[in-house]
Formats: structure tokens, sequence, C-alpha cells
């Protein structure tokens, strides 16, 4: 009977402090059961446990009393709504728990109680990098300091000037000194299985969220908030202002929330030195909201979700057990509601906004596992107000890195910008780099002209598509709660797309494309031109549009499918092998075209060459090959001036020798001979 007792009272005690402690001790249901029920069993009676071993402070609480903890202490709230005007400090943890099914306590003041020393396990640390500041880094994890219980409600504030920065807050400890941490960590962590609401008129410091509930700001909280650290609950975050998600100096991380609602503002944070990973969805119902992202210094920041409209969640009344979006084609579309719960999203309700600010990091889209592409949209061109129709999407490139990283074929239907919505709509060109990162499959296509300076990386085993090739069409659709969906068509877009060159009008003379997988030019009717391209990669013309090609140096070969291509220097075509099986001419004023590899012209291609003059490359079409020429399919001479009879016009010289012959020669203005020997093909005037 002794040993039994002694066996008890040690058993009750721990059991008591895995259901405070419940980050340390695995949630609170690790008892070493092996079935479900046993573990559920144990859990609930390691609630009551913790329970019955802990100070009750009701009614200290109820009474606006100022309470110093020395342990752990509980809350039994009644129902109905709570507000504690008091201030709980000392060392302990709470816990609150609902008397009946449920309950809810708001806070107004800021609350200091701590973990006692003998439990503070996590430790910040600082590293400095040389111009772009420093980060804090968090190891360990504190287990919880308060403890809400399904059921309760934990308001932080009321948005009126009774808040005095209301919050459960330590900024140090017995492992963390003040002036490293500078504020800018909570090292008070929540477990939370009921639901925390944001309302305060000052900023909110979330520490490390664990458990199964979720988190909400009520509409018209300005105060700001920011969670920092690793937080693991499972439930939504919902958002109707504005959120830092991190800090410049200080990660945050969601890893296993369901989603996020943003119908503010979601600023996304890396500091340097750090990868920040976003798996989850992001969701918006209406018009006016965007996520801003600040990757600072050598940084990342991965979007491994999509950012989608939601008609499942209606505009400042958050669905928190399934957010999402029924009909994926409203992402592609103007959505406009009439009647129902949504009829609060308005006329715009698959609006969503992208702003990239300044900063020497990158911006992931995709973590190469699969090919939901990020920003799903309408056509949007970078113009804020196209004249074609309303799009329903902008990306503002104000800096650093945005890279794509899919395992499969996804489309932008947005160009990219600086200035075309939200908190910049001027118009104005976007500056920053852009990447499609080597994964094998990642096959991007650009279906809107783009509007940055800057360099396009395209990786290794991935392609870059300009233009889709087909047309796009821009609808609008309806829905209307007692009709269903109708959808209009207000206008075709043809999908080309183009990027901006130093020959630009806005162009920069130091853009840039670094090709090392393969550029396809696809556009149908807008011509383009292409310049100052390097790498590894090839280089593909299928689309009916024109192409115009200058100075490069890629090394992957170029291969010309469709329409014309225009040479508008002597290396327009790289150092590699060209295969025409299109249309090549030199562009007007350019004469020599020198080809670093071979030269094949297909049974379909065509070479145009003019000549207004007798000196090769100087005032007539001359192309200098450095391997093999294989000719084949047509050519076609344009002649201006006169010519002596018997006049020879060496057209092509090949150092690695000639073969082949054109099926048709056509000659305009003179009337010639062709001739070729081992390594040139020449005309005679007759």
């Amino acid at each position: 009977m002794k040993s039994n007792r002694r066996g008890a009272g040690r058993r009750e005690i721990l059991l008591a402090g895995c259901a405070v402690l419940t980050t340390a001790c695995g949630g609170g249901g690790g008892t070493g059961a092996s079935d479900p029920a046993s573990a559920a069993n144990a859990a609930t009676d390691s609630t009551a446990l913790a329970v019955a071993a802990a100070r009750d402070i009701t009614a200290d609480i109820l009474a606006n009393r100022d309470v110093t903890l020395a342990g752990a202490a509980i809350v039994k709230l009644p129902a109905g709504t709570t507000t504690y005007t008091g201030v709980i400090s000392g060392g302990g943890t709470l816990r609150l728990t609902p008397a009946a099914a449920t309950g809810t306590l708001v806070i107004t003041r800021t609350s200091t109680f701590t973990l006692p020393p003998a439990q503070q396990v996590q430790v910040v640390t600082k590293t400095v990098y040389p111009g772009a500041g420093y980060a804090l880094t968090l190891t360990g994890s504190n287990p919880p300091v308060l403890t809400i219980d399904a059921g309760v409600t934990f308001q932080i504030g009321t948005n009126t000037a009774a808040d005095s920065s209301p919050n459960v807050l330590a900024t140090s400890d017995s492992k963390n000194d003040a002036s490293l941490i500078n504020g800018e960590v909570n090292l008070n962590n929540i477990r939370n299985d009921g639901l925390i609401v944001l309302s305060s008129a000052q900023f909110v410091l979330l520490g490390q969220i664990s458990g199964s509930g979720s988190i909400v700001q009520l509409p018209g909280v300005w105060g700001g908030n920011s969670p920092r650290g690793v937080s693991s609950f499972t439930g939504v975050l919902s958002l109707t202002t504005g959120h830092d998600f991190g800090s410049n100096h200080v990660a945050a991380s969601f890893p296993n929330a369901r989603a996020i609602l943003n119908e503010g503002s979601w600023l996304v944070w890396s500091p340097p030195g750090s990868v920040v990973t976003v798996p989850q969805n992001i969701y918006e119902a209406a018009y006016g909201n965007d996520v801003n992202f600040h990757a600072i210094g050598p940084s990342t920041i991965v979007m491994a979700g999509v950012y989608s409209h939601t008609d499942n969640s209606p505009h400042n009344t958050p669905n928190l057990v399934n957010p999402g979006l029924s009909d994926p084609a409203l992402n592609y579309a103007k959505v406009i509601y009439r009647g129902g719960a949504n009829d609060v999203n308005g006329n715009d309700g698959s609006y969503r906004g992208i702003n990239i600010e300044r900063g020497a990091g990158t911006v992931q889209w995709g973590d190469g596992t699969h090919a939901n592409f990020f920003l799903p949209s309408a056509p949007s061109p970078a113009d804020p107000n196209p004249p074609l129709g309303k799009k329903n999407a902008y990306i503002n490139l104000r800096g650093g890195n945005l890279a794509f990283n899919y395992n499969g074929a996804v489309t932008l239907h947005v160009g990219i910008t600086g200035g075309g919505g939200g908190p910049h709509r001027d118009g104005s060109v976007g500056t920053g780099n852009v990447t499609i990162m080597a994964t094998p499959g990642n096959d991007v296509t650009f279906a809107q002209p783009q509007n940055y300076n800057g360099t396009t990386t395209i990786g290794a085993n991935a392609v870059l598509r300009l233009g889709t090739g087909t047309p796009v069409p821009l609808n609008y659709i309806t829905v209307n709660a007692t009709k269903g969906k109708s959808t209009v068509l207000q206008a075709t877009y043809s999908g080309d797309a183009s990027l901006l060159t130093a020959e630009s009008p806005n162009g920069a003379a130091s853009n840039a494309i670094v090709n090392d997988g393969q550029l396809i030019v696809q556009n149908t009717t807008t011509d383009i031109t292409l310049s100052n391209i390097s790498g590894g990669g090839k280089l593909v013309h299928s689309g009916a549009a024109a192409l115009t090609l200058q100075n490069n140096s890629h090394r992957g070969g170029t291969q010309l499918r469709g329409g014309a291509t225009w040479a508008g220097s002597a290396n327009a075509m790289g150092t590699g092998d060209v295969a025409n099986d299109a249309a090549l001419a030199l562009a007007s004023g350019q004469r020599e075209l020198t080809l670093g590899g071979s030269f094949r012209q297909g049974a379909t291609g065509q070479l145009t060459l003019s000549i207004a003059g007798t000196a090769p490359g100087v005032d007539h079409d001359h192309l200098g090959i450095a391997g093999a020429a294989v000719l084949g399919g047509s050519l076609v001479l344009n002649f201006s001036g006169s010519y002596a009879k018997g006049q020879k016009l060496v057209l092509i010289q090949a150092a690695g020798g000639l073969s082949g012959a054109f099926s048709a020669v056509t000659a305009h203005g003179a009337a010639v001979a062709t001739g070729q020997d081992a390594t040139s093909f020449f005309v005679i005037v007759q």
C-alpha cells in the first residue's frame, strides 16, 4: 500500500507537468499508450490532474485584481465575455478553461508573468551580416506559459483607447538578456486549443503558438501584430488589416497551419541568413488585399502553396474550418458577387496583389515538388488600368529576386512591373531579377509582356516560354446567389509576351538573359527583340511573330521553327549551332552574320539576303560560319543598284565545309547564276 501511494503521487506530479507543459511533453498525450482511445483518456486524465493541481485565480480575474503567479494557475471562465483590466506577473503558468462549454477572456494590459527559470530552455543568439544588418535566431522552445483550452476565446485588446499594450509578454528571462533581444522576441509561448482573437489598438508581439486552435484578427484593428519563431499550431490564421510574418531580424514559421486568410496586407519577412518557408495556401475574398515580401540580405522566402481567391470564406467572416475555393476557374477571371453571403466580396472578388519590396534576397514561388502555380490569374497586364478590361492580379517587383521552382508546366498571366496596382499604381518599371530554377520539368510560360529591368535566368533543365502560342480569354464571372454562375467573354488576349531589353524604350543597358536551359519564343502576333543572351542553353523560335536577335553569346544553339527571325548584329545567334526551318534574314543595315558553330537549313527553311554592293559584310549580306554548313530550302536575294555581268558575290563561307543545296533561289533586281565549292556559296550576275 505504501509503495502504491508513492507511485500514484509521482504520476500525479508528472502528468500535471505534462498537461501544462504541452510542448515539452508531446502535446499532452505522450503516455506510451498504443491505441487512440487510451491516449485520449490519458490526455483527459492529464488535463484533469493539472486543473486540480493549479491555483484557481478565477475570482481575482473576475474582480480585476492584479495577480502574482508562483507556479501553475488556472482561470475557469464563465459563459459570456470577461474583460480583465488587471496585470498578471510573477513566475508560473496559466491555463484558461471554460467553466461550462465556452467562455471569453479579454485582456487590456500587458501581463508579464514568465516561466519559472527551471523550465526556460529557449535561447536567442545574434548574428551580424555586414551590409545586411543582423538576425536573431531561436534555439529550443519554451513550454507554453499560457494554455488556452478548447471552448475558450482569448482576446488581446478591445481596439479602443482602453487598451494599454495588451499582451502576455516576456522579452527577457534567465537565459536571455533584454539588451540582446531588444524587444524583438516574445519568450512567452502559448498553447492554443481554443481561439486567439487579435483586437489591440497597439502592436502585439506573439511568441510561438502551438495547439489546434486558430488566430483571428478582428476587422478594423490597425494596431499591428507579428509572430516570431516556429509556431506549430494546426488552425487557421485569419487577417483583416495587417500582419508582419516575422521581421527584418527574426524569422517566423507556420509549418502546420491549415491556411492563411488574408483580408489585408500580409508582410512576409526573411532576415539575413534565413530560409522562410510558407507551405500553406493563402486565400483572399475581396478586392484591396496584398502580400508583401521583404527578403533581407542573403535570405529566401519560399511560397510552396497557392495564393488563391476564396468563395468559401466571405469578406470579414472567416471560415476557420474549410477555407478554400469551390471552382478553380474563379482564380482565372474577374469575379462579381450578387446576393448571398458572398455579396460583401463585391465586384472584384478574385483580385490579388504582390509587392516584392527592396532587398537583396530571393522570393521563391514553388518548392520544386509540384506544379501548382502560386498566383493563378486572369490576363493581367503591367498597365494598372488595362484598356481591354479589368485585371485581377498584379506583381510589383521593386528589388531583389523572384524565382519560380516547379516540376511541371505553369503559366504566369501577369506582367511583372513596378507600379501595376495596390500601393504602387503609377505604371513605373519594375527593378529586380527573375529566375526559372534548375529543377527538372520546371517549364514556365510568360503570357504577358514583362515590364522589369534586370537579369532573367533560366537554369539547366528548365524552360522559359515567351508567349502561350494560343489566345487567352479574359472572362468576367458573375456569381449570383439565386441564379448561379454566368460567364461573359470581356476580351481575348494573344498570350504573347516580351522581356525588356537594352533596346526597349524603358529598358536598361544592363538587362540580360542567362540561359542555361531552354528559351522558347512562341508569340503569334507580337514582334519582339531579345538581346544580351548568354549561357549554355538553347534558343528556340517557334511562334508566327517576328523575333529580332542581337548581341548574344549563348552556346547551346539556336533553332528557328516558326515566323521570321532577324539578325540585328553579327553575333545575334550566339556561338552555337543554328538550324533554320523557318525564315532567317539580316535586319536593315546589318550586313554580317557570324555563326560560331554549324549552320543547317532544312527543306522548309528560307534564307533572305540583301545586296547593295560588292563588298561582303559591308554592303551586301554575308554569313561567316565557323563550322560546317548544310544547305536546303530556299534562298531569296534582294538586289538594289546595278552590277556588271560576271560579277561574283560570295554570300556564305563555312570554314568547316559546305554541302547540300538550295532547292530554290529567287533573285529580285538582278539575274544570277548560283555556284558553290567546298567552303563557300556564291552567285554570278548574268
